[in-house]
């Protein structure tokens, strides 16, 4: 037996008898059925004692005058639903901190009402709200919602763009991975190539060296030399057919002019045109025995060309200056005849398997070619001990003569006292 209001209001008090913090309440037009100005107050005073009580009230009113309560406590929020006047009902969107706009006389309009009436009503509509608070209100209400299509275009344009970023940097990285993929697999197969390069190298020297030694056992003393360059012969021919030219620009001389003398540094192309040193100077046969790195290979002499002047300033004018210094150092006998300003630090002179050739039991070109061989194994500022012994003296005299003229030898000391049968030599 209760009016609307009566019984909306009687629901409302059994709400506010049981709210606590965790309670979620829904109202849904709060304080309507009565009076305009008494519904606001009422419904004003019942959301002030919902805000100290209850975790979280949802409201529904057409009550304008409740969103200034927005103004007065930041724990108010307003928000409308958005209503399409085409289809003529709502689209279901919140629109935040906007109050809404009634569209009660839109849409009695566009459901058939009479013109006269709806003309009648905007007219009293214009009478109790102001012209100028009505155009305000409708004018913000339109540029917001025109400021809210124009973000959510920008948002779709901004959405579709990063899809199409993202979708570029995944085939981008796909890519990307690809050709990490393929440098890997073309390192891989460069490195197999180059490990059965370097093992077919390997192998052919190998041979070379066991078919020297072979013949080295039952040659005569006058097959030795031609069994040496026999075999520099064939791995210098094994050098060349697996050095690439590097395309090095050499200096064009007449080869039969030029002759390479002992020290200097010269143009190989057996060797790809790379800088050897010349270690033995050429002989009737016009082929010089020259050294790169470790390899020592003798070459025919037409094959050498003379450097670039770039070159010669850079590696060949000291070439002179070091056989000065080499000349005037062999022919000490004791290193405290060296002055301290062309002093060169050798390490400790202390003898090891590794620094010790041992000439002993060998023939002369046997020795020689050994010695030879080691001192051009032995590092910068290295010693070598060589091991000559008593005997009949025709192999220390051939290993002195050898220290003696030898490019790399700075000095050597014949043996003392408390060294019989060994020579020490000091490597530049």
């Amino acid at each position: 037996n209760l009016s609307t209001f009566s019984g909306h209001i009687s629901r409302i008090c059994k709400i506010m008898e049981v709210v606590s913090k965790e309670s979620l309440v829904l109202v849904d037009e709060i304080g309507s059925g009565t009076d305009p100005s008494e519904g606001v107050a009422l419904s004003a005073s019942i959301l002030q004692y919902f805000k100290d009580r209850v975790n979280l009230a949802v409201v529904t009113t057409h009550y304008a005058d409740l969103s200034r309560l927005k103004e007065m406590d930041n724990r108010f929020e307003n928000a409308a639903m958005e209503f399409s006047l085409e289809t003529l009902q709502p689209t279901y969107r919140i629109l935040w901190g906007s109050t809404g706009e009634s569209n009660a006389l839109s849409i009695a309009k566009a459901i058939g009402f009479d013109e006269k009436i709806i003309e009648r009503a905007q007219t009293w509509v214009e009478k109790l709200m102001p012209e100028k608070q009505q155009k305000r209100k409708s004018s913000l209400y339109q540029s917001l919602m025109e400021e809210r299509n124009r973000l959510e275009m920008q948002a779709r344009r901004a959405a579709s763009l990063h899809s199409d970023v993202m979708n570029i940097y995944h085939e981008i990285q796909g890519e990307a991975e690809d050709l990490d993929w393929r440098e890997v697999a073309l390192k891989a197969k460069e490195t197999q190539q180059v490990q059965r390069e370097l093992k077919a190298v390997k192998s052919q020297i190998e041979t070379v060296v066991q078919e020297f030694g072979n013949q080295l056992r039952t040659a005569s003393s006058d097959q030795f030399n031609s069994l040496i360059k026999k075999s520099e012969s064939a791995i210098a021919s094994i050098v060349k057919a697996h050095c690439p030219s590097d395309g090095f620009s050499v200096k064009e001389t007449d080869g039969s002019s030029y002759t390479p003398r002992l020290g200097e540094q010269v143009h190989v192309k057996g060797l790809g045109n790379k800088l050897a040193t010349v270690v033995e100077a050429p002989g009737d046969d016009d082929t010089v025995l020259v050294q790169y790195g470790k390899i020592r290979v003798r070459v025919n002499k037409s094959s050498i060309r003379a450097p670039t002047n770039s070159d010669t300033n850079a590696g060949t004018s000291s070439v002179p200056r070091l056989r000065r210094q080499g000349q005037r150092s062999r022919n000490l006998r004791n290193p405290s005849e060296v002055s301290n300003d062309e002093e060169v630090s050798y390490g400790p002179v202390v003898q090891t398997s590794k620094n010790t050739v041992d000439l002993r039991g060998m023939r002369v070109e046997e020795a020689s070619h050994h010695l030879n061989m080691a001192i051009s194994a032995r590092g910068s500022n290295a010693v070598l001990f060589i091991i000559h012994g008593m005997g009949t003296g025709v192999v220390k005299e051939c290993a002195v003569e050898i220290l003696r003229n030898h490019p790399r030898v700075a000095k050597f000391e014949q043996e003392s006292p408390m060294n019989y049968g060994c020579t020490v030599a000091y490597i530049k």
